[in-house]
């Protein structure tokens, strides 16, 4: 299996549209994908049920390693989902050591090596965060230029640097994806000349325009490259497809 990490302390930056597109894209490539949502708004999980079963969220941090009861749940043959609840909000007050837990039951679960999974995080540095990043083999961050903070960007840089160095070496950096950006904008072309100069290599070549085409399709439950009308949302379906291939080919 492979796991990839989608996460930012900052919120409303994407990382659940990235997360549910990423998905998709793998399910079109006939690779299993199993989503884990550590989001206590449960956004991801929603895109594709309001019924939640099996195993939930908190219990990955609750129960100690090879005492997991259930399985996720089966949204179809090729795609099962750990749902976010809402005792997933209360881990942030758990022991430090439960950070390590999420890791080894994602790890004992029975998938194939193609399988996917995509950990879903919340926008706080705390210990659901920290436990994704140990857990996965690869790391991206969404970014969006809207009031974006080049502190909080090193912070979270600063973070993951600590996990590979503490916790989990094998890890990745992927680097951040600038979401929501304005081509027409002079602003948004002088933040990312900002962050290039800043973050170097890391800061993806790829990015993502402030489409609401890309919301409209999710709200119906289909990726953005499905059933798209008019010019801007084709733009924001090949946006959006170029920009999961591109990680997905970084991952593998």
């Amino acid at each position: 299996m492979q796991i990839i990490a989608i996460a930012n302390q900052k919120g409303g930056v994407g990382k659940s549209t990235l997360a549910v597109h990423l998905a998709w894209l793998a399910l079109e490539q006939e690779r299993p994908v199993l989503l884990v949502d550590m989001d206590g708004q449960a956004n991801s999980s929603r895109t594709f049920t309001d019924e939640f079963t099996g195993v939930l969220a908190s219990k990955l941090f609750t129960e100690a390693p090879g005492t997991l009861k259930g399985s996720p749940q089966a949204i179809s043959d090729q795609f099962s989902l750990i749902p976010a609840d809402m005792a997933i909000n209360d881990v942030e007050g758990l022991e430090l050591e439960t950070i390590e837990r999420p890791a080894a039951h994602i790890r004992a679960l029975p998938l194939t090596a193609e399988t996917l999974v995509i950990i879903d995080t919340p926008p706080t540095l705390g210990r659901r965060l920290l436990s994704a990043l140990i857990a996965a083999d690869a790391v991206v961050s969404p970014v969006a230029l809207n009031g974006y903070s080049i502190q909080g960007i090193t912070d979270l840089q600063k973070t993951i640097q600590t996990v590979m160095r503490r916790f989990n070496p094998r890890l990745k950096n992927l680097g951040l994806l600038a979401n929501m950006v304005n081509s027409r904008s002079a602003t948004h072309a002088q933040m990312l000349g900002e962050l290039r100069q800043v973050l170097g290599d890391k800061l993806l070549s790829v990015t993502l325009g402030h489409r609401v085409a890309i919301s409209d399709a999710i709200d119906r439950g289909r990726p953005v490259w499905q059933g798209t009308r008019g010019e801007s949302a084709q733009r924001a379906a090949q946006e959006m497809r170029g920009v999961c291939t591109a990680i997905l080919e970084k991952l593998s």
